[in-house]
């Protein structure tokens, strides 16, 4: 499957994703910025998740965290890369 690249994406995303992409894209010990995929991969792996406003999410908040990046993957593509997300 041939990857679109999500710059420039309409779609608005949720500061809650928003905030996960940022951290994962701005994090030092990463060789290169994290695919749509490997941002899956860290919401699963996962235990205890915090909102962009400091609260603690609930299980259904992770699953809704998921099924948004899985729409965006099926969009883009698995190995679309996630900081194209944030130019915009």
């Amino acid at each position: 499957m041939a990857t679109r690249q999500p710059s420039g994406t309409t779609r608005r995303l949720s500061n809650e994703l928003l905030a996960v992409i940022k951290a994962l894209v701005h994090d030092r010990q990463r060789e290169r910025p994290p695919t749509l995929d490997e941002v899956r991969a860290e919401l699963q792996q996962t235990g205890l998740q915090w909102s962009s406003n400091g609260e603690l999410l609930h299980p259904q908040d992770r699953t809704s965290l998921l099924i948004e990046i899985d729409g965006l993957i099926a969009r883009y593509g698995g190995e679309a890369s996630a900081a194209d997300l944030l130019t915009r």
